[in-house]
């Protein structure tokens, strides 16, 4: 075949392709989502680009998206991270780069940086990355439920930096935008400070990632109702950790109560088989975990108290899920900060 002859063929099968796209592929897509979303998510120089690309800007992304790979796995990080900034310039809807980009920040990059600072960097870069994509994608239960996790799982490795670090100014908007997303009132705004522990953030993340789910008809995923009170009751583990028992047993009581809250869904009528299935799994995770924290919770407050009979009074209201009688009581005198200097063996730990 001669150059000319190839030439002609594949500039016919770039004609096609662009043809394919704007006639077939573009109403589809509209579908899904709006013309106006699409144009609002693009700042005005991105417009132009993508204008000028026209129906080429999913080749164009094929071609950075490789590139992207290669240049990670060649250990050239930053060269990644601008090739997946020019990706979402030209698909700023494309969740699935905002995603992968934060995971990989936060995750794999993290993880070949040898120092510890370096580490801290990347996690920030890709929680950074992540909120970017909530805030150019704003009804994407996705990218919110993955910013939460981030927080949750990698946050593990960060504790003292993230409370030390006041995340107000990237997360506040986000979780301000859900609000009025949901009709105002129903998430309750972060507060502006440092010292949040990253299982608070990760909290209110959950919570607002439901909230959003709810506010656009999606489909709330029966895990992340689980990993609200999850959250809240490795908050409190982090307190036991650190001796502060008391403050930990409070957290504890607020798991418990969020755990009751995901009871009034298992009493709802399921839709379909699917539905069925999730409930039935839900309602076993928390009749595992609930009952194993108000165990723990029982048996710290027993050891907390300085008046035995005030711990078993206590102890028997978290038993039998009165936590107004239980905080009321926690909130007077006469209670320990630490059980038996800080040792103490749980009903959940085998003994050693």
């Amino acid at each position: 075949m001669s150059a000319r002859l190839s030439f002609v063929i594949g500039l016919a099968l770039l004609v096609a392709a662009h043809l394919i796209a704007t006639r077939w592929v573009a109403p589809q897509r509209a579908s899904l989502v709006a013309t106006a979303e699409i144009q609002d998510a693009l700042t005005p120089g991105e417009f132009a680009g993508t204008l000028m690309l026209g129906g080429f800007r999913g080749l164009a992304t094929d071609l950075l998206w490789m590139r992207a790979v290669a240049s990670k796995d060649a250990g050239r990080f930053y060269e990644t991270v601008t090739l997946c900034e020019a990706i979402v310039r030209v698909q700023p809807r494309f969740e699935q780069v905002w995603e992968f980009m934060a995971w990989d920040m936060g995750y794999n990059i993290a993880h070949e940086i040898g120092d510890e600072d370096g580490k801290w960097a990347w996690f920030q870069a890709g929680v950074g990355f992540n909120a970017r994509g909530c805030r150019r994608n704003p009804d994407s239960v996705r990218l919110l439920r993955h910013l939460a996790w981030i927080f949750y799982h990698k946050g593990d490795w960060f504790h003292r930096r993230i409370e030390a670090h006041d995340f107000t100014a990237l997360l506040a908007p986000i979780i301000a935008e859900v609000d009025r997303r949901a009709g105002g009132g129903r998430v309750a705004a972060l507060p502006a400070r440092a010292g949040l522990t990253t299982y608070e953030l990760s909290t209110a993340l959950y919570r607002a990632a439901i909230a959003l789910a709810d506010a656009e008809g999606v489909a709330v995923q029966p895990f992340m109702r689980r990993m609200v009170p999850l959250g809240i009751e490795r908050d409190g583990n982090l307190w036991r950790n650190r001796g502060d028992h008391r403050r930990a047993l409070a957290r504890w009581l607020d798991a418990l109560e969020s755990w009751r809250e995901i009871t009034a869904w298992h009493d709802q009528p399921a839709e379909d088989a699917d539905d069925a299935r999730d409930r039935a799994i839900s309602r076993d995770s928390y009749e595992r975990n609930e009952g194993r924290l108000r165990r723990k919770a029982a048996f710290l407050a027993r050891r907390l108290a300085e008046d035995p009979a005030v711990g078993e009074r206590v102890a028997v209201a978290i038993e039998a899920r009165d936590w107004i009688s239980a905080r009321a009581a926690l909130a007077g005198e006469g209670w320990r900060t630490a059980a038996n200097r800080g040792g103490v063996r749980w009903l959940d730990e085998a003994p050693r």
